[in-house]
């Protein structure tokens, strides 16, 4: 079954007292001829950006500034999952073509997302809602 899977981080990041940095295309193993798009986003408090798949591209989605939710399901899976990402560390996640999926910003504040596709003009079709939040359930 395909399914999301969280991509190692530890030899593409750094810390200092300024704060953390990434080369997100090293640790993806595709700097080298990449062909595809990236974008960055921002996603406010209590909102969702995707509920939504491609059939024609693998999405990297780079989470950082703080907590999010991942929500995700398989093709012609009934079971929908999710996996927490927490304030302190980045995270970066590789999501197969037909994974329906959604980012849930969970913190009190902006969170930002970097998106990359293996595909210059991925197409997007979108899904039923994997999981809407009140705003009022932030925590």
């Amino acid at each position: 079954m395909d399914t999301v899977k969280q991509v190692k981080l530890e030899k593409n990041t750094w810390q200092d007292a300024r704060g953390w940095g990434i080369n997100p295309l090293d640790a993806l193993g595709i700097s080298d001829g990449f062909s595809g798009s990236m974008h960055l986003v921002s996603l406010k408090p209590g909102t969702v950006r995707g509920n939504h798949y491609h059939t024609d591209a693998t999405e990297w989605i780079f989470v950082f500034g703080g907590k999010a939710k991942i929500v995700f399901k398989a093709a012609k899976e009934d079971s929908v999952h999710q996996i927490m990402v927490g304030d302190s560390e980045p995270a970066l996640f590789e999501i197969p073509p037909d994974v329906e999926h959604a980012v849930v910003n969970t913190s009190m504040n902006d969170i930002y997302l970097t998106v990359i596709y293996d595909s210059h003009a991925p197409d997007t079709i979108h899904c039923p809602a994997l999981s809407p939040i009140p705003i009022n359930n932030i925590k």
